[in-house]
Order: C-alpha cells, then structure tokens, then sequence
C-alpha cells in the first residue's frame, strides 16, 4: 500500500512537471556562446570557440548538444536536448531526497522537499535553456547522494558509482575537481573510507580524465584540465571591476582596453597564450593593488551570501532579483542556524559536511562572483534543513499526543 502511495505521488509529479518543461523549453534557443560552439563544430569537427581549439569549458555539454543535433536532426533539437536535461534532472535530484528520506525519522513527507526543489522557479527555469547548469546539477545530487551513502557503509557498488560520477562531473565543470577534494578529506577524516579506496577512485578517474588534458596540450599547448581559471580570475580582479554588474570582462590597464573573447583570439595563437597572459596579469593587478583586492574579495563574498547580483541567472526585473536574493538569504540563515544547532549536540558528518559545502561555494565562487551557482548546492542544503525541521516537528507533535493522553 504505502509503495503504490508512493508511486502515485511521485508519478502526479513527474506528470505536472513534464507538462511544465515541455511548454518552457518550447521557445529554448542557442544563446551567442553556445552558437558559437556548435557552428565551429560544424566547421572544424572538433571542440572550438571562435575559430580556435578551447579547453575553456570542460566538453562534456558540448558534445551532449552535438549528439542530440545529430540524431534528431530537426530545429526541434534544442527543445529536445532541454527536456531530456529536464527529465535527468529529476530523477537526479529523486535520488538524492531518497538518500535523506532513507535515514530520516519520519519518510511519507519527502515528496513536498522534492516538489519544493524541482520545481523551484530558478532550477525549473536553469534546467530547461540550453546551459550546462541541468546536467551539472544532475551529477552534483547524484555524487552528494553517494558521499553521504559512503559515509554511513563503504560498497563496492557505491565506490565504483561515485567514480563514474566523479568523471562526468569533471567533463562537467571546472570545480568539481574540488568537491571531490573536499569530500574525500571528509571521508578520511571521519575514518568512513580507507586510504586504497580512495587511491583506487582517484586513479580510476585520473585514467579516465587523462585523453582530455593529452588532448588539451595537442590541441592549446597546455596539459590542462581548463583554461578558465585565470580568465575567470582576471573577469573579478581588475581595475575596472565593478562589483554591482553582469557584465565584468578582464581588463588590461597597460592597453587600457576590456579583452573581449574576440580580441583575445584574434590577437593571441592558442589558450596557452592567452592563459598565461591573463596570468600576468592577475599577478600584477594583486601586487599593485593589494588593498583593492582585499576589498573587492570581501564585498564579492558578501554578493554571495546575499544572492544578489544584476542579471542572475533567468531573472531579469529588479523586483525579481531582490524577491530571490531576500528568500535566499533567509534560507541561509535558516541554513547557518540548523548547522549550529546540529554542530552543538555532536559533530557528525551529515552537520560538517554540508557546513564544509557552503563555506567552499562562499569561498570559490568570490573570485567573479556568480551566486546563481548557489542552485548547484541548493538541494543538499535544503534537504538539510527540511531533514531537521521535520524531524523536530514529529518529535513535537508526538510530545502533544503524549501530554492529551
């Protein structure tokens, strides 16, 4: 009985949520970027960006959008490849509430957390334009649901999915390498993983991620897992940075001139040049101006925790932006304070863990401040919260029922 409940719930959700997708990813289009690396692919039969070798973004989006193009082979192909990221993204997000829901004091609730997070205005609308932000999401549930399953019992199972996992999300996005960083020092300290685990992971990956960074140094010159660093850094660290706008570009103070993705390969042979150009010039943007980058970092790091920035991610009236910065600021509070209250009656991994999460996502994304990637984490952290809350709520109500008695 309480299967076929279960079943029902989630099946009315799936429903209303295809129906829902269907009708936004209708007017899905290719946004300049994207435009572009589909036409140099036409053109070139590789990964470029205008006109040149790129190792900017990690492939696997690109070569997502290449395969859905090829096999539909219609203009409907873009709205295809956002309804397919759309319905990958919600069994993604199913496993990780089914993750929490498994341990939890009290199960039948969960599907309000997972209406909650799917359908959650700025993930409904991230998941359904062309974007590697559905995907990526998708593989960060996924790997958050195998960390916490690893934390409380080692599988072989699990070892060897939260490797696969581990490699779609470094041909995914550039800080993934990061997570799994901070996750496997988590698992180390908390003695939930043995060393010869960890190193049989970390070496499954290396191998698997080893024909990208050989064909990045054919191809740019730099045995690299991304070029983006430095662009990225040079984006949020220069004199012309203006904290309060979308539209930050590097900027070189000697040609007193904004590097547009144009100029820089137009004027610059492969990455490798441009790479270390923006390098040099990171390196003297701090040693000139170390008080404005102190400055500006702190500031950055507050837009972050405000979730507040000009052009966020689908939103574009002013109303909007203060509306979704001030929920997600009580949420973080709301975050902060359940962390506190778990950290002061024991340390465990399920409270540091996330706790960790947030101050690295405070932390990584202040260098060109993009808060809408807070969505990246906003289900581990709302599961979080929703577990402890309910849990206090059962407990409570059990309380009544024992006083009226």
């Amino acid at each position: 009985m309480k299967e076929k409940i279960f079943r029902y719930r989630y099946s009315v959700i799936f429903l209303v949520y295809c129906i829902t997708v269907y009708f936004l990813s209708k007017n899905a289009s290719l946004v300049f970027e994207w435009k572009v690396i589909m036409e140099d692919f036409s053109i070139y039969h590789d990964y470029y960006y205008l006109g040149k070798p790129t190792a900017y973004m990690p492939p696997l989006y690109p070569y997502y959008l290449l395969l859905i193009e090829s096999i539909v082979k219609t203009p409907q192909w873009v709205m295809i490849s956002c309804i397919l990221q759309s319905v990958i993204l919600f069994f993604s997000v199913l496993v990780l509430v089914l993750s929490f829901e498994k341990n939890a004091i009290i199960k039948n609730r969960y599907f309000f957390a997972f209406a909650c997070i799917i359908f959650f205005p700025p993930i409904l609308l991230g998941a359904t334009k062309i974007s590697s932000f559905a995907l990526t999401l998708s593989v960060f549930c996924i790997f958050f649901a195998l960390v916490l399953k690893l934390s409380r019992m080692v599988t072989a199972k699990s070892v060897i999915l939260i490797s696969i996992f581990s490699i779609a999300g470094l041909y995914l996005r550039f800080e993934f390498l990061f997570l799994m960083i901070i996750s496997a020092i988590m698992l180390i300290r908390y003695k939930r993983m043995k060393y010869y685990n960890l190193l049989f992971v970390f070496a499954f990956i290396f191998i698997a991620y080893l024909p990208w960074c050989i064909r990045n140094y054919e191809k740019t010159g730099v045995f690299h897992y991304s070029t983006s660093l430095n662009y990225n850094f040079a984006k949020g660290n220069n004199e012309k940075y203006d904290i309060f706008s979308s539209e930050n570009l590097p900027y070189d103070p000697a040609k007193k001139m904004v590097l547009t993705d144009e100029y820089l390969r137009q004027n610059f042979t492969d990455e490798k040049q441009i790479d270390q150009y923006l390098q040099q010039l990171n390196k003297n943007f701090i040693s000139k101006h170390p008080e404005l980058f102190i400055t500006n970092s702190l500031k950055k790091l507050g837009i972050n925790f405000l979730n507040y920035y000009p052009g966020n991610y689908n939103l574009t009236s002013a109303y909007i932006v203060y509306l979704y910065s001030g929920i997600l600021l009580v949420f973080s509070l709301l975050f902060i304070y359940t962390i506190i209250q778990k950290l002061k009656l024991r340390f465990t991994f399920d409270a540091v863990f996330p706790g960790v999460i947030f101050i690295f996502y405070l932390l990584f994304y202040s260098v060109a401040p993009l808060p809408r990637y807070f969505l990246l984490y906003f289900p581990l952290f709302f599961l979080f919260v929703f577990q402890n809350f309910s849990g206090k709520l059962y407990l409570y109500l059990l309380k009544i029922k024992k006083i009226n008695r």
